[in-house]
């Protein structure tokens, strides 16, 4: 039994995660001889309970490998071991990497450059508007986005990256056969499809607990090259992801926001403490000296055919961020009825788009 046979087989035992199977791997000289060492052996091992040795000594069998093997092969997820040449090479080398990523999707993307993206799961409609913004244009750029596929800024990440042209990476903080929250496996299917990735540490038939999703949150900023926080209160998850990324020399980097919003409080404490404000993708750009042709970005609006009217109302709109249709008509001082039909021509165009109550933003 190879090594990475022993991983998988000891992920799968009730109650082993990583730390457990460090523990095992340090007592060890060679773990790859797990499968012949003696139960009295296994029993001597330090730091584990009794009732954790007791499932290893009866589930260390090639029997038990063949079925976790059929299992994974009937939900088509594949895995790879911390040995293995394709594991993520920036993971690898994190305090407390995990011994075992199971995946569906193109695996090639872990070694390639990407920005994580997180923030609040409840955004305002200016967190979206900078999420889908920032993501879609990094993308457009040929860089990946890494999020953990909740609800609010990680899913506006995921889907602003799926509308540009690079792939994206979703980490679930459950396993991928039943992925949370339900309502984002439509946009799983989505980012498999089209060539992006689907990663979790933990193995089939693992429900979502809390402790996971900050376990989840090493796993994103260790893959990435550098984390964005695009909205987050004081006390959001998404600041744990900016811990780990802290401790493992990764660049952070912070969207502000308002000053009256306790939705941003957390956002601009970490840019007061050193983060890096982004109020453009070249913000981002600049900390890796990556150069590219940001006309890019603006190819499809030079490519419309725009009214004067709708010229004025997309710089309005971009002058401003996000607006309610009532501020649109005090700044072009059109009737409400032709703005609205404006703005609904500039949505069929793909141009803007309505965050709800009538806010609207460029796409």
């Amino acid at each position: 039994m190879n090594m990475d046979d022993m991983y998988l087989l000891l992920s799968h035992i009730k109650g082993i995660g990583y730390k457990t199977i460090q523990k095992i791997d340090d007592y060890f000289a060679d773990i790859q001889n797990f499968d012949i060492i003696s139960d009295e052996e296994i029993y001597k091992i330090p730091n584990i309970s009794l009732k954790i040795k007791k499932n290893i000594v009866n589930y260390r069998s090639s029997t038990y490998l063949e079925e976790i093997k059929e299992n994974l092969e009937k939900h088509k997820i594949r895995y790879m071991t911390i040995n293995n040449t394709n594991y993520p090479k920036r993971l690898k080398h994190i305090y407390d990497p995990p011994h075992i990523l199971y995946f569906k999707g193109n695996d090639d993307l872990l070694n390639e450059f990407c920005i994580a993206m997180v923030g609040s799961r409840k955004p305002t409609s200016y967190g979206v508007f900078c999420a889908n913004k920032i993501s879609k244009e990094l993308s457009s750029l040929g860089i990946n986005i890494i999020s953990g596929m909740a609800v609010g800024i990680d899913y506006y990440s995921h889907l602003g990256c799926l509308n540009g042209s690079s792939k994206t990476i979703a980490v679930l903080g459950s396993s991928i056969d039943i992925p949370y929250p339900k309502q984002n496996i439509k946009l799983m299917r989505n980012i498999i499809e089209s060539e992006g990735i689907v990663v979790s540490e933990y193995p089939p038939g693992t429900e979502a607990r809390p402790g996971y999703f900050p376990m989840r949150n090493r796993i994103i900023s260790g893959i990435s090259d550098g984390v964005l926080i695009v909205e987050a209160s004081e006390k959001s998850g998404s600041l744990i992801t900016m811990n780990y990324a802290l401790d493992h020399g990764k660049n952070v980097f912070a969207i502000p926001g308002n000053i009256n919003s306790s939705m941003s409080a957390g956002s601009n404490k970490i840019i007061k403490e050193g983060a890096k404000l982004v109020s453009s993708v070249n913000d981002i750009l600049d900390e890796y000296d990556i150069v590219y042709n940001t006309n890019i970005i603006k190819e499809n609006e030079h490519q419309m055919n725009l009214s004067n009217d709708e010229k004025k109302i997309v710089t309005i709109l971009k002058n401003n961020g996000s607006l309610h249709v009532d501020f649109i008509c005090n700044y072009t001082r059109f009737n409400i009825k032709d703005i609205l039909g404006i703005l609904n021509i500039l949505e069929i165009k793909g141009i803007v788009t309505e965050l709800g109550n009538k806010i609207y933003s460029i796409k």
